[in-house]
Parts: C-alpha cells; structure tokens; sequence
C-alpha cells in the first residue's frame, strides 16, 4: 500500500457513493415568467389630445383598460384622459359625473388633484359662479400646488366673466399674479353698465330715446322716424274721421311702438354685452395663456 506523496493531493475516489453522500443534482425551479412590459400610453393620449383628437383619445383610453388591469393610479389617468375627451366632444354630463368620483378617488391623490380642476373648468365654460367657487376651493387646499398660479387666473376670469371686475383684480392680488398696468386700469374702472330696464322705460316715454341712452344713435334716429311717422298717421286719419285708416295706422304704430321699447331693452344688453367682451380681451392679452384643464405630468 502506497501513501501520496507529501504536497500531492490524494485521488478520488473511484468506489460507489451512497446516497447520502451524493450531490444534490435537483435543477433550480424555472422562475415565474414575467408579464410583458406595456408600453406608458399617457404620452400617447397626451399627444391625441393635443392634437384634438378625441375620439382617438376616447378609444385609446378605453383599450388601454380592458386591455390590462395596469395599476390604480394609471387607471385613473386613463379615466381622467377619457373623461377629457367626452367634454371635448360635447358629452360634458357623463364627463363631469366621472370627473367628481375622480375627484374624491383616494389611491390616486394626482390624478383627484387633476379631477378637481378639469371639473372646476367644465363649470367655468357653462356656469361661472360654480366654476370660481370650486376654482376658490381648490386654492384654499392647494395653495402650494404648482397649479394654484393658473387656478387664481382662471378663478379671476370667471369673475371678471360675470361682471365682477374689482373682485377678479383682488383675486388677481391674492395670488401674486403680476397686473400690466393697462389690465389694472381695465378692472379698476371698467365702463358702466346700461340698464335694460331703463332703457326701455326711455323708450316708452320717447321713441329712441332708450336707444341714444343705450349708445346706439343709429337705432336711436330710427325707432324715433319710424314712430313718428304712425304717430302722425293715426292723427291725422282721426282728424279727417278717417276709421279704417286709423285703425290700420295704430295696427301697425302700436307694432313697432312696443318693437321700440323692446330694442331699447336689447340695446343695453348688447352695450354691457360688447363692454364686457372689450374687458375680458384686455384681460386675455394681458395675462399668459393657461392650458386647462391640465394634462397627466410626465
């Protein structure tokens, strides 16, 4: 019997092993395969949107839902960018339904932020009051949001929207915003309303007279011609007893008579009308465009 040598290493062994002194030779368990990953299909409907799209954003939306379950809050991004489109395209009800349950969605604290200015804007468009108290709202929670500059904007716009000019500068101030001296000036001092009820009780009394206090001299001049002419119509038939021509004349002298008075009152209208046009252009070219309602970040 032979030893190794010394500094050798002495052979394996050639005999049988036992099973317990074999190897484990059981292959590792294959991992779970992972699920493909899905592209981020907001830029895609950001850039629909941009490019008013929205019925290709409606769709995408709703594809990229059932495709997938994806995650809560890129599920309510898809909601948020479907709901974008159904106002886009008219279907403002269903959209503003969708937009408050968003709004109180508690996963997705972004996307509820988001939600609650696109439906204070929907509310804007259509009733301004409701649209600056819930733009007021989301200020009064949010007042450190980078969205809080445009919320204030568009809060001030609604009011200067309803007449209210001192209060939209106050809001204007409140924000910090900064105020071109011509916007300031435009809010500070905007021109007088014409009353419509004055107005055609002007024209009650004299013809035309509502018009030329309603700054329509033009109208003025007419209704006052117009009127007259019937007015000297009908005394003069009744002067010569002439009934049947009386009666025709006053058929058609009382007609325009109260279409006078009913011009009044719509030239006053349209006065505070273009007055308030004059006052939100000023306002809009004084101030930087904000896109709202606001887009998913990414």
């Amino acid at each position: 019997m032979f030893s190794a040598a010394p500094g050798v290493a002495a052979s394996e062994p050639t005999g049988p092993i036992s099973a317990s002194e074999a190897p484990d030779a059981t292959p590792p368990e294959p991992a779970p395969p992972q699920p493909p990953a899905v592209a981020d299909p907001i830029p895609l409907l950001i850039h629909l949107y941009r490019a008013e799209d929205f019925q290709g954003v409606r769709t995408e939306s709703l594809r990229r839902q059932l495709d997938a379950p994806p995650s809560p809050v890129l599920q309510a991004e898809l909601r948020y960018m479907e709901a974008l489109a159904r106002l886009a395209l008219g279907e403002a009800d269903a959209a503003m339904v969708d937009l408050d349950a968003l709004r109180q969605q508690a996963d997705a604290p972004p996307v509820a932020e988001l939600a609650q200015l696109a439906l204070a804007e929907a509310w804007l468009t259509q009733f301004p009051v409701q649209g600056v108290r819930m733009y007021q709202d989301y200020l009064a929670a949010h007042a450190d949001s980078p969205w809080a500059s445009p919320a204030a904007q568009r809060a001030a716009w609604g009011l200067a929207e309803s007449g209210r000019f001192s209060m939209a500068l106050t809001q204007l101030e409140g924000a910090g915003q900064p105020i071109s001296p011509a916007l300031r000036q435009t809010l500070t001092a905007p021109p007088r309303w014409k009353r419509p009820v004055l107005a055609a009780a002007l024209s009650g009394a004299l013809p035309g007279a509502g018009q030329l206090y309603a700054r329509q001299p033009r109208e003025a001049l007419s209704a006052f011609a117009v009127n007259a002419v019937f007015f000297s119509g009908m005394a003069l038939a009744a002067r010569q007893r002439a009934w049947p021509a009386f009666g025709i004349a006053a058929f058609f002298g009382v007609g325009f008579y109260a279409g006078n008075i009913y011009g009044a009152a719509d030239a006053a209208l349209r006065y505070n009308r273009g007055a308030r046009d004059d006052v939100m252009r000023t306002f809009e070219e004084e101030l930087p465009p904000v896109e709202m309602p606001p887009l998913p970040q990414r």
